[in-house]
């Protein structure tokens, strides 16, 4: 049976606002009004379109159906993590790689009996959907735990794993009995201008991951400090009573000045001190130094998302984040 785009919204986790596009529903994570803030002509870092980028967002159904499908229609070919994949009660068990495939059409069989199925969009297109089609019984998956903002960039985005599903965001999806917004845009830097409050998701929690873009740049062209020290103050300010975790950033071992790397984290941590609801975890305990945990010196690959997510979710217990 054919399902109404209304049916298919409550599918959806990580997104708060939907369009539609030659009949193709797309879904974002971003909300109406900082989609249109990010329009402004004036707002020309290359962010505005990577904002609407799927990654993060997926559809998460209780079913008994044995196959679903629907039509797709994608912006980019051959990117890492730029892939649909399905899980049967989290387990990986199918996954379709969009290619050089812009528009096409996606099956997947299921097996028998009810379980629950999640499919991930890609980390790396605007991706939309259409015609989605099930032959069994459906319902939605409630959204249980605490509602957590990630501000991010385009390692929260997704990039660097081989599929989307392995995104540290996704796993923690996965992991944790808590609802995730990962608002995370490639390329992305402290930008404390651009804060404003989701409309339709008020955060119990916030996770803040930015810092190693623009952290070489010189200070006549970003003020890295100020820029982080602004953040800061807004952030606490927009959301007084929010536990805040600030995660300074990974390892690089592509083109980098460990000194100028230093002086960035210090910076964080030192900007944190000053409010008690930030806590701060560092990112050079969450994923080794080591070649094999990267997909290019940057982006944490399958493996070191997966050791992110779960040396992540290690700090946010022992810290009290999350119980």
């Amino acid at each position: 049976m054919k399902l109404s785009d209304t049916t298919v919204k409550k599918f959806y986790k990580g997104a708060v606002h939907f369009e539609k596009d030659r009949g193709y529903l797309i879904a974002y994570k971003y909300s109406k009004a900082q989609l249109d803030y990010m329009a402004n002509p004036s707002y020309d870092h290359g962010w505005r379109w990577r904002a609407k980028i799927s990654g993060g967002i997926r559809l998460e159904l209780i079913t008994d159906a044995t196959e679903l499908s629907f039509d797709y229609t994608a912006s980019h070919t051959h990117e890492t993590a730029n892939t649909v994949d399905l899980y049967i009660d989290n387990i990986l068990y199918s996954v379709y790689e969009i290619g050089e495939k812009l528009k096409g059409k996606i099956t997947f069989t299921m097996p028998k009996g009810e379980k629950r199925a999640t499919v991930y969009l890609p980390c790396e297109s605007i991706f939309g959907i259409k015609n989605f089609e099930i032959n069994g019984g459906y319902k939605s998956v409630k959204s249980k735990g605490p509602k957590i903002l990630v501000l991010g960039d385009s390692i929260t985005q997704g990039a660097g794993p081989q599929i989307a599903s392995a995104s540290y965001l996704n796993t923690l999806s996965r992991e944790l009995n808590a609802t995730f917004l990962g608002q995370g845009v490639g390329g992305y830097r402290y930008e404390p201008c651009d804060l404003m409050r989701v409309d339709g998701f008020e955060p119990d929690k916030i996770i803040v991951f930015l810092g190693t873009n623009y952290y070489d740049t010189p200070l006549e062209q970003y003020d890295y400090k100020g820029a982080v020290n602004e953040y800061y103050r807004v952030i606490t300010e927009m959301y007084p009573d929010i536990p805040i975790l600030s995660i300074t950033p990974l390892w690089r071992n592509n083109d980098v000045d460990f000194d100028r790397l230093h002086w960035c984290i210090d910076t964080i941590k030192d900007a944190c001190s000053h409010y008690e609801q930030v806590i701060v975890a560092d990112g050079f305990s969450l994923v080794p130094n080591v070649d094999q945990c990267f997909s290019d010196g940057v982006h944490p690959n399958a493996y070191g998302s997966r050791l992110l997510a779960t040396n992540l979710i290690s700090f946010m217990k022992k810290s009290n984040f999350i119980k």
